[in-house]
């Protein structure tokens, strides 16, 4: 194990490519790791190893397996609390749930730690640790090897100068990270007429470091793009939950980024791990579903028969720098393809080898593509091809579906997140549902979708169910349209999206959790537990059948759960 500088310069340096291993895959990487190469545990037999990139060489799926590479996340967002039965939980007089005794934590952009909302009457903060990945003059958390800790201690310190960022160099750079903590965590605000769901809760923050460029430049993600690593938010999941069990609080995880990469079961490294800690007595997991339910970056189609192919037509726009994109089917189905280009070169089909690559120079685009066919893929019965267009051509680019062996001939195929495209791309023929963003497909969480709370009208773009393997996420939806809340600066303003949701629907939990665990006393509660009395006390209007793809079992009414108990 190499000291904690050198680890942290590997961690940082673009000169090392990141992996995830677990115990099955790990025996690949010890065995050309040398004496000095850095690792992280990020828990349950995860690690994150950082290698130089010359001993890796190129990041190929021929080299490495599907999900030893890191994914890229994006955040899930650009009179609420009334509309989710907050408000009169927070008011009921045996009640008076604020959420005191309950961390609620947050892997975002940071968080603008002077800001009234996030303090106490007496000007000392309510938040209990900061860990921000991209400052690197102070302390690593234990256990950690970059970044630097702020304690609480250091916080309130730099609260009382002149200049708090002096002493806490901790911003928050978007505003993101503020103002979903805000939400779900915020205090009063008369002025404002604002209130956060849970305004006497402890907050843990960790500021997530940007991706490195190879991983960008990879997926051919945006340079102005904001994008978080995988690993960074495995290792940033392990702290909020080391964090949690070192002040012996109960934790709920508010998850507010996605990706449409991966297979959209909950077979990610980082689904893995929330799985995991979902697990856990009194940790508790809320994730919002993302925006891309009308962004036509979805494609399903089922192949009828042997003789049967589809041919999938995908615009791309003009000055698209490239793009990835990724099919999956189950096992015993397996497809191949071939591709035809707006000029009408074809590549006719790319023949199947199991691992292999195959690389397409199509002469009049000037465009190339790679085709990476892997059978098997970990904690899945999948097949994936995966695609990177680098320079596409504008026009319409037909993808031919075609079985090698076949069972119910069903395929998906995703495009990235709007916010890693670099221009316009999408399916002429989309399908709005399946189109949950990762981590949003994993099993034990619980997944918030969000409607409009003024008009009761279903968003847009709220990503619809349900998974792949047809497990009902999300489970309930929140209010998620035109929500208010806290900004750096002391500003305010109401943004829309899945974000908005998730953090509403964490500090409705955090309540949830005080009342359970310092009222009623019960010794300890699950995710699985919490959730299914969420689904207890929804509103469902009647116009709709439950559980659906939208809304799952329903809207968010805390106090009608309270209602729904206690005549039960």
């Amino acid at each position: 194990m190499t000291d904690l500088e050198t680890c942290r310069r590997h961690i940082l340096s673009e000169d090392y490519r990141d992996f995830i291993g677990n115990h099955v895959r790990t025996p690949f990487f010890e065995s050309i790791m040398r004496d000095g190469q850095c690792e992280q545990d990020a828990g349950f037999d995860y690690k994150c190893f950082y290698l130089p990139s010359e001993l890796t060489g190129p990041i190929s799926l021929s080299r490495f397996s599907y999900n030893s590479i890191p994914k890229c996340f994006t955040p899930t967002s650009l009179e609420t609390l009334n509309q989710a039965g907050i408000l009169p939980v927070q008011n009921y007089p045996t009640l008076q749930l604020k959420g005191r005794g309950v961390l609620i934590g947050f892997l975002d952009s940071g968080i603008d730690y002077t800001n009234e909302v996030f303090r106490n009457i007496d000007g000392s903060t309510r938040i209990a640790a900061i860990w921000d990945q991209t400052v690197q003059s102070g302390t690593p958390p234990e256990g950690f090897a970059y970044g630097s800790e702020f304690t609480k201690m250091q916080i309130n310190e730099a609260l009382e100068q002149e200049n708090p960022l002096a002493l806490v160099p901790s911003s928050d750079d978007t505003g993101h990270g503020t103002y979903t903590a805000s939400l779900a965590a915020g205090s009063g605000n008369p002025q404002e007429q604002f209130l956060g769901a849970a305004p006497e809760a402890s907050i843990a923050v960790v500021k997530l470091k940007q991706a490195k460029q190879y991983l960008k430049d990879y997926y051919f993600i945006p340079e102005d793009a904001v994008c978080y690593q995988e690993t960074d938010l495995m290792l940033g999941l392990k702290y909020l939950n080391d964090l949690a069990d070192s002040l012996s609080l109960p934790l709920v995880v508010c998850i507010t980024v996605g990706s449409s990469m991966g297979g959209h079961i909950g077979t990610l490294p980082l689904s893995y791990l929330i799985e995991g800690y979902s697990s856990k007595a009194n940790h508790i997991t809320v994730i919002g579903v993302g925006n891309e339910a009308d962004k036509r970056h979805h494609y399903f189609n089922t192949i009828a028969d042997i003789s049967d192919n589809k041919s999938v037509e995908i615009r791309v726009g003009e000055n698209v720098s490239g793009f990835s994109l990724e099919l999956w089917t189950d096992i015993p189905n397996i497809l191949s393809i071939s591709i035809l280009s707006p000029s009408g070169e074809n590549t006719s089909r790319i023949p199947f080898r199991v691992g292999a690559s195959a690389e397409v120079d199509f002469l009049f685009e000037r465009t190339k593509v790679s085709i990476d066919y892997r059978l098997l893929v970990e904690k899945s019965t999948s097949e994936l091809v995966f695609f990177r267009f680098d320079a596409p051509a504008p026009g319409i680019w037909k993808i031919v579906i075609e079985p090698l062996t076949l069972a119910d001939g069903e395929f998906h195929m995703w495009l990235p997140v709007t916010e890693f495209l670099s221009g316009e791309v999408y399916f002429l023929e989309p399908d709005p549902y399946y189109t949950l963003t990762n981590p949003a497909t994993t099993d034990s969480p619980i997944v918030v979708s969000y409607y409009n709370g003024n008009t009761d009208a279903v968003s847009q773009s709220s990503g619809r169910g349900y998974t792949r393997s047809q497990r009902i996420n999300p489970d309930i939806t929140a209010p998620g349209v035109d929500v208010p809340g806290a900004l750096p600066g002391g500003r305010f303003a109401a943004r829309t999206g899945a974000s908005a949701a998730a953090a509403v629907t964490a500090g409705a939990v955090a309540l949830m959790l005080e009342w359970l665990l310092y009222y009623e006393n019960v010794p300890g509660i699950d995710t699985y537990q919490v959730k299914s009395l969420l689904i207890l006390g929804t509103v469902r209007p009647r116009t709709m059948e439950y559980p659906n793809r939208e809304w799952g079992y329903g809207q968010l009414n805390l106090y009608n759960t309270f209602e729904t108990i206690r005549q039960l």
